[in-house]
Protein backbone atom coordinates (compact mmCIF):
# COMPACT_ATOMS: atom_id res chain seq x y z
CA UNK A 1 0.00 0.00 0.00
CA UNK A 2 2.88 1.89 0.53
CA UNK A 3 3.80 2.73 -3.18
CA UNK A 4 0.04 3.28 -3.97
CA UNK A 5 0.15 6.46 -1.45
CA UNK A 6 -0.39 9.26 -4.02
CA UNK A 7 -3.79 7.20 -5.92
CA UNK A 8 -5.20 6.91 -2.71
CA UNK A 9 -4.45 10.66 -1.58
CA UNK A 10 -6.23 11.28 -4.98
CA UNK A 11 -9.17 9.02 -4.38
CA UNK A 12 -10.00 10.56 -1.31
CA UNK A 13 -9.02 14.63 -2.38
CA UNK A 14 -11.85 17.04 -2.44
CA UNK A 15 -10.52 18.98 -5.68
CA UNK A 16 -11.80 19.42 -9.04
CA UNK A 17 -12.12 16.23 -11.07
CA UNK A 18 -9.01 15.38 -12.39
CA UNK A 19 -9.34 11.15 -13.30
CA UNK A 20 -9.14 11.62 -16.67
CA UNK A 21 -5.37 12.04 -17.61
CA UNK A 22 -2.95 11.83 -14.96
CA UNK A 23 0.59 12.15 -14.78
CA UNK A 24 3.38 14.28 -13.36
CA UNK A 25 3.21 17.61 -15.78
CA UNK A 26 -0.42 18.12 -15.97
CA UNK A 27 -3.86 16.88 -15.67
CA UNK A 28 -7.24 17.39 -17.65
CA UNK A 29 -10.83 16.82 -17.69
CA UNK A 30 -10.49 15.81 -21.37
CA UNK A 31 -9.25 11.93 -21.88
CA UNK A 32 -6.52 11.52 -24.23
CA UNK A 33 -6.86 12.62 -27.61
CA UNK A 34 -6.73 10.47 -30.54
CA UNK A 35 -8.05 10.54 -34.13
CA UNK A 36 -10.35 8.22 -33.77
CA UNK A 37 -12.41 9.92 -30.41
CA UNK A 38 -12.25 12.48 -32.52
CA UNK A 39 -13.45 11.61 -35.94
CA UNK A 40 -16.10 9.50 -33.95
CA UNK A 41 -17.55 12.58 -31.67
CA UNK A 42 -17.55 14.71 -35.09
CA UNK A 43 -19.94 11.92 -36.68
CA UNK A 44 -22.11 12.21 -33.74
CA UNK A 45 -23.01 15.76 -33.65
CA UNK A 46 -24.98 16.98 -35.98
CA UNK A 47 -23.50 20.66 -36.03
CA UNK A 48 -19.89 19.07 -36.65
CA UNK A 49 -21.11 16.68 -38.92
CA UNK A 50 -23.08 18.98 -41.28
CA UNK A 51 -20.10 21.19 -41.42
CA UNK A 52 -18.25 18.80 -42.79
CA UNK A 53 -20.79 17.47 -45.37
CA UNK A 54 -21.55 21.05 -46.54
CA UNK A 55 -17.89 21.70 -46.80
CA UNK A 56 -17.32 19.04 -48.74
CA UNK A 57 -20.59 19.71 -51.05
CA UNK A 58 -19.44 23.58 -51.44
CA UNK A 59 -16.08 22.20 -52.82
CA UNK A 60 -17.36 19.53 -55.35
CA UNK A 61 -19.54 22.52 -56.65
CA UNK A 62 -17.24 23.69 -59.05
CA UNK A 63 -16.20 21.63 -62.02
CA UNK A 64 -12.87 20.22 -63.02
CA UNK A 65 -10.72 20.75 -66.07
CA UNK A 66 -8.67 18.11 -67.73
CA UNK A 67 -6.04 19.41 -69.99
CA UNK A 68 -3.59 18.52 -72.36
CA UNK A 69 0.22 19.40 -71.02
CA UNK A 70 1.37 20.60 -74.36
CA UNK A 71 -1.41 22.74 -75.72
CA UNK A 72 -3.59 23.60 -72.88
CA UNK A 73 -6.50 22.13 -74.81
CA UNK A 74 -9.51 20.43 -73.10
CA UNK A 75 -8.96 16.41 -72.72
CA UNK A 76 -12.43 15.32 -73.04
CA UNK A 77 -11.57 11.63 -73.73
CA UNK A 78 -9.34 11.85 -70.92
CA UNK A 79 -12.02 13.23 -68.34
CA UNK A 80 -13.90 10.65 -68.90
CA UNK A 81 -11.20 7.88 -69.17
CA UNK A 82 -10.41 8.66 -65.66
CA UNK A 83 -14.27 8.97 -64.44
CA UNK A 84 -14.95 5.29 -65.69
CA UNK A 85 -11.61 4.02 -64.53
CA UNK A 86 -11.32 5.36 -60.86
CA UNK A 87 -14.77 7.35 -60.03
CA UNK A 88 -12.03 10.36 -59.92
CA UNK A 89 -14.52 12.70 -58.78
CA UNK A 90 -15.53 10.49 -55.89
CA UNK A 91 -11.79 10.46 -55.15
CA UNK A 92 -11.54 14.16 -54.89
CA UNK A 93 -14.85 14.23 -52.66
CA UNK A 94 -12.80 12.23 -50.24
CA UNK A 95 -9.86 13.85 -50.21
CA UNK A 96 -11.44 17.04 -49.64
CA UNK A 97 -13.39 15.89 -46.65
CA UNK A 98 -10.16 14.01 -45.63
CA UNK A 99 -8.29 17.07 -45.54
CA UNK A 100 -10.50 19.09 -43.79
CA UNK A 101 -10.50 16.90 -40.79
CA UNK A 102 -7.15 16.10 -40.69
CA UNK A 103 -4.95 18.56 -42.69
CA UNK A 104 -3.38 15.71 -45.12
CA UNK A 105 -5.08 13.06 -47.43
CA UNK A 106 -3.29 9.82 -48.55
CA UNK A 107 -3.58 8.75 -52.56
CA UNK A 108 -3.39 5.13 -52.55
CA UNK A 109 -2.26 3.69 -56.19
CA UNK A 110 -2.39 0.28 -56.85
CA UNK A 111 -0.52 -1.36 -60.05
CA UNK A 112 -0.70 -4.35 -61.90
CA UNK A 113 2.95 -6.36 -62.57
CA UNK A 114 3.53 -4.51 -65.95
CA UNK A 115 3.23 -1.66 -64.09
CA UNK A 116 -0.27 -0.59 -65.24
CA UNK A 117 -2.72 1.09 -62.65
CA UNK A 118 -5.10 -1.35 -61.39
CA UNK A 119 -7.08 1.34 -59.04
CA UNK A 120 -6.98 4.07 -57.36
CA UNK A 121 -7.84 4.99 -53.26
CA UNK A 122 -8.39 7.64 -50.72
CA UNK A 123 -7.23 5.94 -47.56
CA UNK A 124 -8.43 6.83 -44.05
CA UNK A 125 -6.04 9.50 -43.03
CA UNK A 126 -6.39 8.52 -39.53
CA UNK A 127 -5.05 5.27 -39.68
CA UNK A 128 -1.63 5.92 -41.67
CA UNK A 129 1.79 6.86 -40.09
CA UNK A 130 3.87 8.76 -42.57
CA UNK A 131 7.34 7.63 -41.90
CA UNK A 132 10.05 10.84 -42.36
CA UNK A 133 13.07 12.09 -42.81
CA UNK A 134 14.03 14.70 -39.75
CA UNK A 135 13.08 17.06 -42.50
CA UNK A 136 9.42 15.97 -42.92
CA UNK A 137 10.06 14.43 -46.63
CA UNK A 138 8.46 10.54 -46.55
CA UNK A 139 10.42 7.38 -47.11
CA UNK A 140 7.78 4.81 -46.37
CA UNK A 141 3.81 4.99 -44.74
CA UNK A 142 2.24 2.09 -42.88
CA UNK A 143 -0.81 1.58 -41.46
CA UNK A 144 -1.91 1.53 -37.65
CA UNK A 145 -4.58 -1.23 -38.29
CA UNK A 146 -3.70 -4.96 -38.87
CA UNK A 147 -4.43 -6.87 -41.92
CA UNK A 148 -7.84 -8.80 -40.89
CA UNK A 149 -6.13 -12.52 -42.03
CA UNK A 150 -2.26 -11.64 -41.95
CA UNK A 151 -2.03 -9.92 -38.46
CA UNK A 152 0.57 -7.65 -39.90
CA UNK A 153 0.51 -3.84 -40.46
CA UNK A 154 0.52 -2.78 -44.59
CA UNK A 155 3.44 -0.91 -45.44
CA UNK A 156 3.56 1.93 -48.77
CA UNK A 157 6.70 2.89 -50.44
CA UNK A 158 6.80 6.80 -51.88
CA UNK A 159 5.79 5.38 -55.55
CA UNK A 160 2.28 4.00 -53.99
CA UNK A 161 1.33 6.98 -51.92
CA UNK A 162 0.82 10.12 -52.91
CA UNK A 163 0.92 12.31 -49.95
CA UNK A 164 -1.20 16.14 -49.81
CA UNK A 165 -0.34 18.31 -46.85
CA UNK A 166 -2.32 21.30 -46.90
CA UNK A 167 -0.76 22.92 -43.72
CA UNK A 168 2.87 21.22 -44.57
CA UNK A 169 2.73 19.24 -41.17
CA UNK A 170 4.56 16.04 -40.53
CA UNK A 171 2.23 14.25 -37.74
CA UNK A 172 -0.88 12.50 -38.17
CA UNK A 173 -3.28 15.24 -37.33
CA UNK A 174 -3.48 19.43 -37.53
CA UNK A 175 -2.62 19.47 -33.64
CA UNK A 176 -4.60 23.29 -33.84
CA UNK A 177 -8.02 22.23 -35.85
CA UNK A 178 -8.70 19.11 -34.85
CA UNK A 179 -7.72 18.84 -31.13
CA UNK A 180 -9.39 22.34 -30.44
CA UNK A 181 -12.95 20.54 -32.50
CA UNK A 182 -12.27 17.79 -30.24
CA UNK A 183 -11.87 19.06 -27.26
CA UNK A 184 -14.73 21.36 -27.52
CA UNK A 185 -17.46 18.63 -28.39
CA UNK A 186 -16.51 17.07 -25.31
CA UNK A 187 -17.49 20.09 -23.41
CA UNK A 188 -20.89 20.00 -25.55
CA UNK A 189 -21.57 16.21 -24.94
CA UNK A 190 -20.87 17.00 -21.49
CA UNK A 191 -24.10 19.33 -21.27
CA UNK A 192 -25.72 17.02 -23.22
CA UNK A 193 -25.25 14.64 -21.24
CA UNK A 194 -26.45 16.62 -17.79
CA UNK A 195 -29.46 17.42 -19.40
CA UNK A 196 -30.34 14.05 -20.56
CA UNK A 197 -29.80 13.03 -16.96
CA UNK A 198 -32.33 15.55 -15.83
CA UNK A 199 -35.06 14.07 -17.72
CA UNK A 200 -34.39 10.51 -16.99
CA UNK A 201 -34.03 10.64 -13.44
CA UNK A 202 -37.33 12.89 -13.12
CA UNK A 203 -35.55 16.01 -12.01
CA UNK A 204 -38.56 17.84 -12.41
CA UNK A 205 -41.59 15.86 -10.93
CA UNK A 206 -43.97 17.27 -8.85
CA UNK A 207 -43.13 17.79 -4.92
CA UNK A 208 -46.19 16.92 -2.50
CA UNK A 209 -46.15 18.59 0.88
CA UNK A 210 -49.02 17.68 3.63
CA UNK A 211 -49.71 19.79 6.58
CA UNK A 212 -52.05 18.51 9.21
CA UNK A 213 -52.62 15.19 7.47
CA UNK A 214 -52.18 11.64 9.32
CA UNK A 215 -49.91 9.17 7.62
CA UNK A 216 -52.41 7.06 6.94
CA UNK A 217 -54.23 9.58 4.72
CA UNK A 218 -51.10 10.44 2.79
CA UNK A 219 -51.01 6.63 2.01
CA UNK A 220 -54.12 6.62 0.56
CA UNK A 221 -53.75 9.57 -1.52
CA UNK A 222 -50.38 8.23 -2.50
CA UNK A 223 -51.78 5.30 -3.87
CA UNK A 224 -54.81 7.08 -5.06
CA UNK A 225 -52.42 9.22 -7.40
CA UNK A 226 -50.30 6.16 -8.87
CA UNK A 227 -53.63 4.65 -10.09
CA UNK A 228 -54.92 7.43 -11.65
CA UNK A 229 -51.26 8.77 -12.87
CA UNK A 230 -52.51 8.62 -16.86
CA UNK A 231 -56.10 9.98 -15.55
CA UNK A 232 -56.21 13.59 -16.22
CA UNK A 233 -60.08 14.22 -15.34
CA UNK A 234 -59.63 12.22 -11.90
CA UNK A 235 -59.81 14.73 -9.26
CA UNK A 236 -57.63 14.46 -6.10
CA UNK A 237 -58.98 14.28 -2.99
CA UNK A 238 -57.09 15.38 0.40
CA UNK A 239 -57.35 15.38 4.22
CA UNK A 240 -55.66 18.54 5.04
CA UNK A 241 -53.66 21.51 3.56
CA UNK A 242 -51.67 20.46 0.28
CA UNK A 243 -49.05 22.40 -1.65
CA UNK A 244 -47.29 21.36 -4.71
CA UNK A 245 -44.19 22.22 -6.39
CA UNK A 246 -41.25 20.73 -8.31
CA UNK A 247 -38.14 19.49 -7.86
CA UNK A 248 -36.17 21.59 -10.53
CA UNK A 249 -37.37 24.73 -12.05
CA UNK A 250 -37.25 24.02 -15.74
CA UNK A 251 -36.24 27.74 -16.50
CA UNK A 252 -32.62 26.43 -15.35
CA UNK A 253 -32.01 25.01 -18.61
CA UNK A 254 -32.02 28.44 -20.41
CA UNK A 255 -28.71 28.85 -19.58
CA UNK A 256 -27.34 25.30 -20.80
CA UNK A 257 -29.62 25.88 -24.20
CA UNK A 258 -27.35 29.08 -24.55
CA UNK A 259 -23.85 27.35 -23.92
CA UNK A 260 -25.04 24.96 -26.37
CA UNK A 261 -25.28 27.61 -28.87
CA UNK A 262 -22.30 28.72 -28.01
CA UNK A 263 -20.28 25.62 -28.00
CA UNK A 264 -21.92 25.20 -31.58
CA UNK A 265 -21.00 28.80 -32.79
CA UNK A 266 -17.20 27.42 -31.51
CA UNK A 267 -17.28 24.45 -33.45
CA UNK A 268 -18.39 26.46 -37.05
CA UNK A 269 -16.21 28.93 -36.05
CA UNK A 270 -12.85 26.31 -36.01
CA UNK A 271 -14.25 24.46 -38.94
CA UNK A 272 -14.22 27.95 -40.82
CA UNK A 273 -17.84 27.21 -41.94
CA UNK A 274 -20.76 29.92 -42.06
CA UNK A 275 -23.74 29.01 -39.85
CA UNK A 276 -25.93 29.58 -42.86
CA UNK A 277 -24.32 27.24 -44.74
CA UNK A 278 -24.41 24.69 -42.38
CA UNK A 279 -28.00 24.86 -42.24
CA UNK A 280 -28.52 27.33 -38.94
CA UNK A 281 -30.88 30.41 -39.80
CA UNK A 282 -28.71 33.44 -39.78
CA UNK A 283 -30.77 36.67 -39.05
CA UNK A 284 -28.13 39.44 -39.92
CA UNK A 285 -28.71 40.02 -43.46
CA UNK A 286 -27.72 39.18 -46.96
CA UNK A 287 -24.48 41.06 -47.41
CA UNK A 288 -23.26 39.91 -43.98
CA UNK A 289 -24.31 36.16 -46.07
CA UNK A 290 -22.00 37.82 -48.73
CA UNK A 291 -19.00 38.04 -46.34
CA UNK A 292 -19.73 34.59 -45.08
CA UNK A 293 -19.78 33.00 -48.73
CA UNK A 294 -16.30 35.15 -49.84
CA UNK A 295 -14.61 33.58 -46.70
CA UNK A 296 -15.75 29.92 -47.56
CA UNK A 297 -14.87 30.30 -51.04
CA UNK A 298 -11.24 31.54 -50.38
CA UNK A 299 -10.58 28.67 -47.76
CA UNK A 300 -12.00 25.87 -50.49
CA UNK A 301 -9.73 27.86 -53.07
CA UNK A 302 -6.62 27.19 -50.96
CA UNK A 303 -6.67 23.93 -50.70
CA UNK A 304 -7.67 23.25 -54.48
CA UNK A 305 -4.71 24.68 -55.12
CA UNK A 306 -2.90 22.39 -52.97
CA UNK A 307 -4.28 19.84 -54.08
CA UNK A 308 -3.99 20.57 -58.00
CA UNK A 309 0.06 20.53 -57.34
CA UNK A 310 -0.20 17.30 -55.53
CA UNK A 311 -2.49 15.45 -58.71
CA UNK A 312 -0.22 17.13 -61.39
CA UNK A 313 3.01 16.79 -60.54
CA UNK A 314 2.97 13.91 -58.03
CA UNK A 315 0.05 11.56 -58.87
CA UNK A 316 -0.49 12.09 -62.83
CA UNK A 317 3.64 11.04 -63.38
CA UNK A 318 3.54 8.10 -60.95
CA UNK A 319 -0.10 6.68 -62.98
CA UNK A 320 1.86 6.95 -66.10
CA UNK A 321 -0.68 10.37 -67.05
CA UNK A 322 2.34 13.14 -66.72
CA UNK A 323 1.20 14.44 -70.43
CA UNK A 324 -2.30 15.94 -68.65
CA UNK A 325 -2.97 18.45 -65.90
CA UNK A 326 -6.06 18.97 -63.92
CA UNK A 327 -7.30 22.41 -63.28
CA UNK A 328 -10.65 23.95 -60.71
CA UNK A 329 -12.97 25.54 -62.08
CA UNK A 330 -14.83 28.28 -59.87
CA UNK A 331 -16.21 27.30 -57.07
CA UNK A 332 -19.64 28.08 -58.03
CA UNK A 333 -21.95 29.95 -60.71
CA UNK A 334 -21.72 33.24 -59.07
CA UNK A 335 -17.97 33.05 -59.21
CA UNK A 336 -18.56 32.02 -63.39
CA UNK A 337 -20.65 35.37 -63.30
CA UNK A 338 -18.03 37.66 -62.25
CA UNK A 339 -15.84 36.01 -64.36
CA UNK A 340 -17.83 36.86 -67.47
CA UNK A 341 -18.79 40.10 -66.18
CA UNK A 342 -15.17 41.28 -65.95
CA UNK A 343 -15.00 39.58 -69.68
CA UNK A 344 -17.61 42.12 -70.44
CA UNK A 345 -15.28 44.77 -69.11
CA UNK A 346 -12.46 43.83 -70.52
CA UNK A 347 -14.05 43.74 -74.07
CA UNK A 348 -15.19 47.10 -73.86
CA UNK A 349 -11.45 48.65 -72.82
CA UNK A 350 -10.57 47.26 -76.04
CA UNK A 351 -8.66 44.03 -74.77
CA UNK A 352 -7.56 41.51 -77.17
CA UNK A 353 -9.15 37.59 -78.15
CA UNK A 354 -5.59 36.45 -76.79
CA UNK A 355 -5.71 38.28 -73.47
CA UNK A 356 -9.45 37.04 -72.39
CA UNK A 357 -8.85 33.80 -73.45
CA UNK A 358 -5.74 33.59 -71.66
CA UNK A 359 -7.88 35.69 -68.76
CA UNK A 360 -10.43 32.64 -69.32
CA UNK A 361 -7.96 29.77 -68.69
CA UNK A 362 -6.03 31.42 -65.77
CA UNK A 363 -9.54 31.91 -63.92
CA UNK A 364 -9.89 27.56 -64.42
CA UNK A 365 -12.70 28.38 -67.54
CA UNK A 366 -11.74 26.06 -70.41
CA UNK A 367 -14.59 25.26 -73.46
CA UNK A 368 -13.64 23.23 -76.70
CA UNK A 369 -14.21 24.97 -80.07
CA UNK A 370 -13.96 28.72 -80.91
CA UNK A 371 -15.04 30.76 -78.04
CA UNK A 372 -15.25 34.55 -79.49
CA UNK A 373 -16.13 34.95 -82.94
CA UNK A 374 -14.41 38.02 -84.94
CA UNK A 375 -15.28 41.27 -84.16
CA UNK A 376 -17.12 43.31 -87.41
CA UNK A 377 -16.83 46.87 -87.38
CA UNK A 378 -20.29 48.67 -88.18
CA UNK A 379 -18.74 51.49 -89.83
CA UNK A 380 -16.80 49.57 -92.31
CA UNK A 381 -20.10 48.29 -93.81
CA UNK A 382 -22.37 50.68 -96.31
CA UNK A 383 -21.51 53.55 -97.20
CA UNK A 384 -20.19 54.70 -93.79
CA UNK A 385 -22.32 57.38 -93.85
CA UNK A 386 -24.39 56.06 -91.26
CA UNK A 387 -24.25 52.71 -89.44
CA UNK A 388 -27.83 52.16 -89.16
CA UNK A 389 -27.51 51.48 -93.10
CA UNK A 390 -26.09 48.21 -91.95
CA UNK A 391 -29.27 47.04 -90.10
CA UNK A 392 -30.97 44.74 -92.37
CA UNK A 393 -33.89 44.88 -90.08
CA UNK A 394 -35.96 47.14 -91.66
CA UNK A 395 -37.78 48.45 -88.80
CA UNK A 396 -34.00 49.75 -87.94
CA UNK A 397 -34.20 51.80 -90.98
CA UNK A 398 -33.96 54.91 -90.11
CA UNK A 399 -37.09 57.30 -91.86
CA UNK A 400 -36.47 59.15 -95.24
CA UNK A 401 -36.97 62.49 -95.80
CA UNK A 402 -40.56 63.66 -94.65
CA UNK A 403 -41.87 60.66 -93.87
CA UNK A 404 -41.49 61.38 -89.75
CA UNK A 405 -44.13 64.03 -90.49
CA UNK A 406 -46.56 62.02 -91.49
CA UNK A 407 -49.96 61.30 -89.49
CA UNK A 408 -49.95 58.22 -87.86
CA UNK A 409 -52.83 58.60 -85.83
CA UNK A 410 -54.83 56.84 -82.71
CA UNK A 411 -56.91 54.00 -81.91
CA UNK A 412 -58.76 53.16 -84.56
CA UNK A 413 -57.32 55.61 -87.28
CA UNK A 414 -53.88 54.97 -86.16
CA UNK A 415 -51.93 53.39 -89.10
CA UNK A 416 -48.74 50.63 -89.28
CA UNK A 417 -45.91 51.07 -91.50
CA UNK A 418 -45.63 47.97 -94.21
CA UNK A 419 -42.33 47.11 -93.20
CA UNK A 420 -43.64 46.66 -89.35
CA UNK A 421 -46.46 44.08 -90.39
Amino acid sequence: MKGKAKYIKKAYSKDTLRNFTFNKDNATVYPDFSLQAAYSIIQNDPVARGAWVAYMDKFMEGEMNFLKKDTGDKDSAFELSLQEKYMFRQLIRNVAGQGKLFNQAFFEIVQTTDNKTKSLNVLDTQNIEPITKPNGDPIGFKSTQSHPDTGGFPTWTTEEIVWIRFNDISKGYAPVDLRAVYENLLAKEYVTRYVSWLWKTGQYRLIYSFDGAADQDITDFLTYAKKHDNNFQAPFAVKGKLETSILRDIKETDSLVELLKYYDSQTLILMRMPPIDAGIPDASGRSNADAQSNNLSSHITSMKKVIEDAINFDLFPKINKKNNLMKFAPNDRFAVKQVFENLQLLDSLGATRNFMEQYLNDTGMYYEGEMFEKRVDPMAMGNGDNPRDADSAPSRIGKGEGEAEKKIGTGSQSTTRENQL
